[in-house]
């Protein structure tokens, strides 16, 4: 066991629940990293560095995913993502499964390459019974609703229709995920 204060949180992908996550994150004391193509550091009122994903990688002691699924973040955590990690690290993935390469993810934790990890998000979802990953002191997994409460559930509902109504009044919505970036793709490589 130890404590959160002074340990690195990194994060890949800095939209709307990451900087959430940042601004919890920061009250516990804990330093924050981002990689995000699309996000300027300093643009945001939130706390973190921006630095390159090998360096977010490489620096942190939680790795927590965030992007959205493309054909550029589909497996971005492979083996050299994952040997970039210190081995005292933890991978968090609540974004989408595939994100993270399932077989090189098995092999880090048994090479000792990563400490471990906590997937709300699995590829193939649900993970096969048995699965490698199973069953391990150094593995939580849940059925992708760790962002489950009453109050979230209501929040869901209303956020599409709300996004509809914006568009549909001539706004711009809140919530984009395709807004490209000249010379960069969604992984920012």
């Amino acid at each position: 066991m130890f404590r959160l204060s002074g340990r690195t949180l990194g994060l890949v992908g800095f939209g709307n629940i990451a900087r959430q996550v940042a601004a919890r994150a920061t009250s516990f004391g804990m330093r924050i990293l981002f990689a995000d193509p699309f996000v300027q550091e300093g643009r945001l009122d939130v706390p973190g560095k921006k630095m390159a994903l090998q360096n977010v990688l490489g620096e942190s002691d939680f790795v927590s995913l965030h992007p959205p699924l493309s054909a550029d973040t589909r497996q971005m955590i492979n083996d050299d993502a994952l040997s970039q990690m210190k081995p005292s690290a933890f991978l968090i993935n609540c974004s989408r499964g595939p994100i993270v390469d399932t077989d090189a993810l098995v092999r880090a934790i048994d090479a000792k390459k990563i400490a471990g990890c906590a997937l709300d998000t699995t590829d193939p979802e649900p993970l096969p019974d048995p699965h490698p990953l199973r069953g391990r002191d150094n593995v939580i997994i849940t059925p992708h609703v760790a962002w489950y409460s009453e109050q979230s559930l209501v929040g869901l509902q209303a956020g599409a229709p709300g996004e509809v109504r914006r568009v549909l009044t001539g706004e711009w919505p809140v919530n984009v995920v395709n807004r490209a970036v000249k010379g960069k793709n969604r992984a920012g490589l």
